[in-house]
């Protein structure tokens, strides 16, 4: 099956947005940050988990796939606000939180156009 470049394009910002959540949740568990809170930490595995299935069931045209982005979309969209809300002098959680609007907009207009 062929993929055209806006759904490629789709997969590689779910799947960049999947690892810069990952590492932002490693950075909170590991490092001296003070943005241990829970809510927090469960937006990011969230938000990493459905990039990674949304990635996966574009990659195989999955029927599916369109209302998985639009969830895609509004989870990236509400743990980049979580993002943003905590101090970041290492600039972690901008550089994730871009991501995850990135990967929001990308997934948002998978879903409008299927």
């Amino acid at each position: 099956m062929h993929q055209n470049q806006s759904h490629a394009d789709t997969i590689k910002d779910c799947l960049e947005c999947h690892r810069l959540c990952t590492e932002a949740i490693a950075h909170v568990l590991h490092g001296k940050s003070s943005h241990s809170e829970s809510k927090h930490l469960v937006a990011l595995l969230d938000c990493s988990q459905l990039c990674l299935l949304c990635a996966d069931f574009m990659t195989r045209n999955s029927p599916h796939h369109a209302h998985i982005c639009a969830e895609c979309a509004e989870v990236c969209n509400a743990c980049a606000d979580l993002c943003e809300q905590h101090a970041d002098p290492d600039g972690v959680m901008k550089q994730c939180a871009e991501a995850c609007r990135k990967c929001a907009a990308s997934c948002g207009h998978v879903h409008k156009g299927a």
